[in-house]
């Protein structure tokens, strides 16, 4: 069941994105990272009337709020990322958050894996490789090096070592509350947080909020189906096995960024896609 919901966690995640980067060319990075969340308020609250809402203890606060913070960084990278740099070229990076998931949830969780995953590192290093293939007439290291010349890849890389933390910070939220509590609180603080920055930049670039309802709605629905999936995906099963198969987001969203953009090198970036998704399920099984 886990491995269901997360592979449909990834499929709404890279739907959300694709819409995001369509809506890109009119909303700025901050209103659509606000979107993303308060957007997707609506379709997440009705579900509070099938749950019994838990006590919140102090774990629970102190772990929300640091992913809040953390989130609401890595969202607005994200976001510009994205809008900045094709979506094959920057989506892919999220693959290599596993790397960081051998560390992290050993810290605050305890949970341990296999040394064996070093495997998975390695075929990790490989896929970005190839996702930058082109690049190599430049020189043997340029494909490596590409990530931290081009923004978009850079940018990404960090919102893959945040997302390492906050994927288990977000797990440990969920432990003292239950998915749909943390999903509902989680995305409300974050919109809250975003609300006055967005609002501000709706005045400043004069975009009608109002007039971008069904596109915005659209992004909405997206990340309250990826939430939901994630959050009782990632309830069921160790942090690191979780989010190696929702990173087959990357897989859909070259996909969306061939199909609806008519993003190049799509080959290329296909095969590292699969070779980082390999190297990401070797750490998660490891």
């Amino acid at each position: 069941m886990w491995y269901f919901l997360s592979l449909l966690s990834g499929f709404f995640f890279a739907t959300a994105d694709a819409f995001s980067k369509k809506e890109s060319r009119i909303s700025s990075p901050m209103i659509i990272a606000w979107v993303r969340e308060a957007y997707a308020i609506p379709f997440m609250l009705p579900l509070l009337l099938s749950i019994d809402i838990p006590s919140l203890d102090s774990v629970f606060w102190i772990s929300v709020i640091l992913c809040v913070l953390i989130d609401f960084l890595t969202t607005y990278l994200y976001m510009y990322a994205i809008r900045i740099a094709p979506l094959s070229l920057t989506v892919p990076y999220l693959g290599l958050t596993p790397i960081f998931l051998l560390v992290i949830p050993r810290i605050i969780l305890g949970e341990t894996l296999s040394v064996t995953g070093m495997i998975g590192v390695v075929l990790v290093s490989i896929g970005t490789y190839i996702l930058q293939l082109d690049r190599a007439k430049y020189g043997i290291f340029e494909p490596w090096l590409a990530i931290f010349k081009n923004k978009g890849s850079f940018f990404m890389l960090i919102v893959a070592i945040c997302y390492s933390v906050t994927s288990t910070l977000g797990k440990l939220a969920i432990q003292h509350s239950n998915p749909i509590t943390m999903s509902i609180v989680y995305f409300s603080l974050l919109a809250v947080t975003f609300t006055p920055f967005a609002l501000r930049e709706a005045k400043k670039q004069n975009i009608r909020i109002a007039k971008r309802t069904k596109s915005y709605f659209s992004i909405g629905l997206a990340m309250a189906l990826m939430a939901i999936t994630h959050f009782t995906a990632i309830s069921h099963v160790q942090v690191a096995y979780m989010i190696s198969i929702k990173r087959l987001s990357l897989l859909f969203a070259i996909l969306y960024g061939w199909i609806l953009f008519g993003e190049k090198n799509v080959r290329e970036r296909l095969t590292g896609g699969i070779v980082i998704i390999a190297g990401a399920t070797l750490i998660a099984f490891a």
